[in-house]
């Protein structure tokens, strides 16, 4: 297919996907995603010394039998052509294809979301349509001002195959992160050192002593994961309080890490999404490590969601108080928020000074924040509660922390 046509159908696949038709969509993009692995790999064929040619056919014929023509090949073939696994079951390109293309894994993503049994959500085909773009672009198919991106310009560095260097470039101070599947926004949190714990001397026990951790950066979801944010990756919503824009609960600690997985599964290499640590949770809500009772300032009524100010008897639609100096919303009140931790007693007193987290020692699971139906005293940025990991409820929630790995 000329570079021309592959331009036309991806500006094609993108009024589509702006009319919100996905039923035409989705098979637009299976089709131009195999005239692209042809046209690259007619590309690289091209480019072969005889030593590689003689591979190349080879494994043309492996996969396509001896009349094999891999110009009539269907999509998994084109697939089979770039992908292969080595001992192990991990996907990589064949050793004599590496010169010749990057991100095998990502293709072998991107083929399995378009053929899914679940049919994508017009949320992961806008996410295919800005890869299969660069995809073209990066192997010089078509130029970069042939046609307009969806939704402004996404860069390689978060689509392609990024360096852990470029993973934790994806967002910067003053330069937010939106996820382009679940929609979901992280801002920066700078390295720093902090002195964590009870540092008002009005908590309990668990949070003492205060203590000097270093953290390195990271990023953090700009508010608790919605019920919006939820179901574009789960089947179903297991709310209590029904709202779009309301925190998604009742969430068990399994159900949490099957979203995360999700979010793995479809994220650019470079970085990765986890819960937050208990330490980067604390940090995060004190605006870096600041001396606040509660994420955003010193009183509660201002700056969060809790027995006091709730008249409605359920959690609020997330965002609708002021934020704290990260820009980071209802991180005390509204919903208690998952943390990786063990919860131990005597936590503080183990934590090593670089990044700690508590892996090993106990069952139950820290949670953070306090929530809608509790006092003051429960939303304050030093708090810790332990929960089962099994259990749920309609005040605990989660978000989520994104790290270069």
């Amino acid at each position: 297919m000329r570079p021309k046509e592959i331009s036309r159908r991806l500006n094609r696949l993108q009024e589509r996907l702006q009319a919100g038709a996905i039923d035409e969509a989705c098979p637009l993009a299976q089709e131009i995603f195999t005239e692209l692995l042809k046209s690259v790999y007619s590309q690289v064929r091209g480019q072969a010394s005889p030593a590689v040619m003689r591979k190349l056919l080879e494994r043309e014929i492996e996969i396509g039998g001896e009349n094999g023509d891999f110009r009539h090949f269907d999509r998994q073939k084109m697939i089979d052509l770039f992908v292969s696994r080595d001992q192990t079951g991990k996907a990589e390109a064949p050793s004599f294809l590496k010169s010749g293309l990057s991100g095998a894994v990502d293709l072998k993503k991107i083929s399995d979301r378009l053929e899914s049994e679940a049919k994508p959500s017009l949320a992961v085909l806008r996410f295919i349509h800005a890869w299969l773009r660069l995809f073209a672009e990066e192997a010089e198919i078509i130029d970069p001002d042939m046609g307009p991106d969806m939704d402004g310009h996404v860069s390689s560095s978060i689509i392609a195959e990024p360096s852990a260097k470029d993973g934790r470039q994806c967002v910067q101070p003053g330069n937010p992160y939106t996820d382009p599947v679940t929609g979901m926004t992280f801002v920066w949190v700078p390295e720093g050192t902090f002195s964590m714990g009870d540092t008002f001397d009005e908590g309990a026990d668990d949070e003492m002593p205060v203590h000097e951790v270093t953290l390195s950066s990271f990023a953090i979801a700009a508010t608790p994961v919605t019920q919006a944010q939820w179901q574009r990756l789960m089947d179903e919503n297991p709310s209590n309080f029904a709202g779009d824009d309301h925190p998604v609960e009742q969430v068990p600690l399994a159900d949490v890490m099957t979203f995360i997985d999700r979010l793995n599964a479809q994220s650019p290499a470079g970085f990765r999404f986890d819960l937050p640590s208990e330490a980067q949770w604390e940090y995060a809500a004190r605006s870096g490590g600041k001396n606040e009772r509660y994420a955003g300032g010193q009183e509660l009524e201002t700056v969060g969601w809790f027995a006091d100010n709730t008249t409605t008897g359920a959690t609020a639609a997330v965002g609708r108080k002021p934020p704290n100096a990260l820009g980071l919303y209802d991180m005390s009140g509204n919903v208690w928020e998952w943390c990786r931790d063990i919860y131990l007693s005597d936590a503080y007193r183990r934590h090593s000074k670089n990044d700690p987290v508590v892996t090993r020692g106990g069952r139950d699971k820290v949670i953070r924040g306090g929530s809608w139906h509790l006092d003051a005293w429960s939303a304050r940025c030093a708090r810790r509660f332990q929960f089962d990991p099994e259990l749920f409820g309609p005040a605990l929630g989660f978000r989520v922390v994104m790290e270069a790995v």
